[in-house]
């Protein structure tokens, strides 16, 4: 069985979103301003295996529809192409943040990495 990391909480550990998006290796971050109906999308310089999700949730996509996305749903959000994922996050009333990146696992896997994630994105990151 492959062993795949699941980075540990330390509540005390605040960074920015860029410190975050390195340090977990993402290789794209969107805020999703709801009360403005923006998208702020930090890009690293790191490619995806595919950018399928990122193109249809944020590129070809809105505001209205990731919420829609959100509403009454169990978070985080997971979507999965190939190797390429995406996780929702909502940060607050007024915003959701999207992480894509490229990881290989299985679902379950998966599931308790994005859970880790969603939590380490509601608590200690500044946007």
């Amino acid at each position: 069985m492959r062993k795949v990391f699941i980075p540990i909480i330390d509540a005390r550990m605040n960074m920015n979103i860029i410190e975050f998006i390195e340090k977990y290796d993402i290789a794209i971050a969107v805020k999703v301003d709801i009360k403005n109906k923006r998208f702020e999308i930090i890009k690293r310089d790191v490619e995806l295996e595919s950018y399928d999700l990122f193109e249809q949730l944020i590129l070809f996509g809105n505001v209205d529809s990731i919420v829609a996305n959100v509403e009454g749903m169990i978070l985080p959000r997971i979507w999965t192409q190939g190797d390429s994922k995406c996780v929702l996050c909502k940060k607050s009333k007024e915003q959701i943040i999207a992480l894509f990146y490229d990881k290989r696992m299985d679902a379950k896997e998966h599931f308790f990495y994005a859970k880790q994630l969603d939590t380490i994105m509601n608590s200690n990151i500044e946007w």
